[in-house]
């Protein structure tokens, strides 16, 4: 009688272990199994495109330090330029107009005024600028231009650095999860039978002839 439950019981075991090994296979990912290696090839691929993004995040930092470097000569270059320009027009200018430029000189210097308001201003109150186009306003203006042309250059170089970088990033999540897609096959790729009875300590000797007793 008790081998009748017993075996019975190792029957209704079977079966439930079937049942959960069915389920498994039936939710367990289309992704083919890991063939060996592929997973500790990924990882390596994580560390190497992760290194890689590493360096590109440093890269866009200096990128973007260039960047402001640039903006902040290209400003005391203008600062030149202008400072250049007043001093032409002060040699030419009466004094009622002197008056005028100086005051949009001010709010210029305020933030009130933009350059080009401020060259507005000045040129309507005040000679051509091309009788003020003496050596030292050519040689401030071509140092202006050159700056202004050195900005918007390295800003270009900040922001393809930057793009590089958020793209890098990106790739660091994919081989990450491409990683752990192929770690999950591997383990699933074992047999989940095996995996539950080798998981399951086996009885001790003489558990069986106490049962039987």
């Amino acid at each position: 009688m008790v081998w009748t439950w017993a075996a019975v019981a190792v029957a209704a075991v079977v079966i439930i272990l079937t049942s959960v090994a069915a389920v498994a296979v039936w939710q367990r990912p289309s992704r083919a199994p890991a063939v060996p290696g592929e997973v500790q090839e990924l990882l390596a691929d994580v560390d190497a495109v992760r290194a890689a993004a590493d360096r590109a995040a440093a890269e866009a930092d200096e990128a973007r330090r260039r960047a402001e470097l640039a903006a902040g000569a290209r400003d005391q270059a203008e600062d030149r330029f202008l400072e250049a320009q007043w001093e032409a027009r002060v040699a030419t200018v009466d004094e009622t107009h002197l008056l005028v430029q100086r005051a949009a000189l001010a709010a210029y210097r305020r933030g009130e005024l933009s350059v080009e308001q401020l060259n507005g201003i000045w040129h309507s109150a005040g000679p051509p600028a091309a009788l003020l186009d003496d050596g030292r306003v050519r040689d401030a203006r071509r140092a202006y231009e050159a700056a202004v042309a050195e900005t918007v250059q390295v800003r270009e170089q900040a922001h393809v650095a930057s793009v590089a970088a958020e793209v890098l990033v990106e790739e660091v999540w994919n081989a990450e999860f491409d990683a752990v897609e192929a770690w999950e096959a591997q383990e699933a790729a074992r047999p989940t039978l095996d995996k539950l009875f080798v998981d399951t300590p086996s009885p001790a000797p003489g558990d069986h002839a106490d049962r039987q007793g």
